[in-house]
């Protein structure tokens, strides 16, 4: 067995760990203080300068608060439900390429005599499908949380949601349908590396899987205008309604996480990944470093359009809501990829030439 090839995996693996967790944390800063803005307040602003340190302090208050058992929940499930969730959003990042690869620092280099490290826990050929799995297992949690507590007001929010996010996993995954035969790969490097010389949103039918795959990642990660699994009008946050302390805040971590993710996967698919526009700093050694760069900018884009439309956009009804993914978004799907089809086969070479 290779251990400096599993040591260096493992730091890896922490690193990534540790800056996800960060990221998370400071997304809810990002989020209240926006907020905080288009309702013209300050937001979070007591802990540390301009509110620096919030995201600590809700560590601790979450951590801090006592956990408390409703007398009627099924206790096994109740508390496998936030980590199934958890469990699930943190999986999904193990297959997402941020960069190329970095030459190794010296220490790291002398302690496994690895040259240069891959920005990805794990390549595999069917990274698509993999994501598209994790997604799906997700499901589970927020049901078993909705069933498991014991509350009429937890159970619907539970039936919602997973209505939803199955619904709405159809038209996404069409979406990425679209992408996949354009690519020809199920390997998310090699679509990113596909998109050298132009861009999936540049052409018609990434144009047209690319807001077919934006409506549905807002669905699929429960938030406004398809927050219906929370409302609070009618069902008091839902699913997770008897969830309380550390509980909770798995719940909610595993919410924010998911919306990186998704914001992460639409730059892989439709708008380069991390192929840095008119092959900037091509042939350097830390070419990587500039793919990092632009593809954190691309992600910082799309985590901010999630708060953006979040506090601008009003919630649709539940039967609006149905109605949108199976009557037209699935037609939609279901054209992009037939379109697809015919323009990888007839128009792709033609239609590239425009762009370089």
């Amino acid at each position: 067995m290779d251990w400096a090839l599993i040591l260096a995996w493992g730091i890896k693996i922490l690193s990534l760990f540790f800056i996800i967790l960060t990221g998370v944390a400071y997304y809810t800063l990002a989020e209240r203080k926006f907020a905080g803005f288009i309702q013209d307040r300050p937001g979070p602003n007591r802990a540390g300068i301009f509110g620096l340190f919030q995201p600590l302090a809700d560590g601790i208050k979450f951590i801090a608060k006592e956990e408390i058992f409703p007398k009627n929940v099924s206790k096994g499930m109740y508390l496998l439900a936030p980590t199934i969730s958890m469990t699930c959003a943190i999986m999904a990042w193990a297959v997402i390429p941020f960069g190329g690869s970095l030459p190794a620092p010296e220490w790291l280099m002398a302690l496994t005599g690895i040259t240069t490290i891959d920005l990805q826990i794990a390549n595999p050929d069917s990274g698509v499908l993999y994501m598209l799995a994790i997604s799906s297992l997700s499901v589970y949690g927020i049901m078993i949380a909705g069933w498991s507590s014991n509350n009429k007001y937890s159970l619907l929010g539970g039936v919602r949601s997973t209505a939803q996010m199955i619904s709405y996993e159809l038209p996404m995954g069409l979406s990425i349908v679209v992408i996949v035969i354009m690519t020809g790969s199920l390997k998310l490097t090699d679509i990113s590396d596909s998109q050298k010389d132009m861009w999936n949103i540049l052409s018609p039918p990434g144009f047209v899987a690319f807001f077919i795959y934006v409506t549905a990642m807002f669905a699929e990660t429960n938030r406004l205008p398809f927050d219906l699994a929370e409302a609070e009008s009618e069902l008091v946050v839902g699913f997770h309604t008897e969830y309380g302390a550390f509980k909770f805040a798995l719940f909610f971590l595993a919410e924010y996480m998911n919306m990186i993710t998704m914001s992460c996967l639409t730059t892989l698919l439709f708008f380069g990944g991390y192929n840095v526009p008119f092959q900037l700093g091509a042939g350097s050694p830390y070419q990587a470093f500039y793919g990092l760069g632009f593809f954190i900018l691309k992600v910082l884009f799309f985590a901010f359009l999630f708060i953006w439309v979040r506090w601008t956009l009003p919630r649709f009804r539940y039967d609006q809501l149905m109605k949108l993914g199976w009557k037209k978004m699935i037609p939609w799907g279901l054209f992009a990829v037939m379109f697809a089809a015919i323009y990888t086969v007839y128009w792709k070479e033609g239609w590239m030439k425009l762009f370089i």
